[in-house]
């Protein structure tokens, strides 16, 4: 991809922090695992549907890999989760 001085939404690579990254990821892993084990009045049911859904997809692997977890490992402890909270 060549970047184009006109555009100033491009990021160049080396402004990237690979810790704000795998945080970013992190933080939508954990969103994710709030929504779908202990939603709040304001969360939408098919917003909580979505989130229990989301663990096991394609998607979710990649975000695990993006914040540089073992997504087999996550989806283990997630499953837990939801056997606690009494949603399996």
């Amino acid at each position: 991809m060549s970047f184009d001085d006109r555009n100033a939404n491009q990021i160049m690579e080396h402004d990237l922090c690979p810790r704000a990254c795998r945080a970013l990821w992190c933080a939508v892993i954990e969103e994710q695992l709030r929504l779908a084990v202990s939603p709040r009045m304001a969360d939408r049911p098919h917003e909580i549907d979505s989130a229990r859904r989301w663990f096991g997809s394609r998607d979710f692997f990649m975000a695990c890999a993006l914040a540089g977890l073992d997504g087999a490992w996550v989806l283990w402890g997630v499953r837990r989760q939801f056997q606690m909270a009494g949603l399996v």
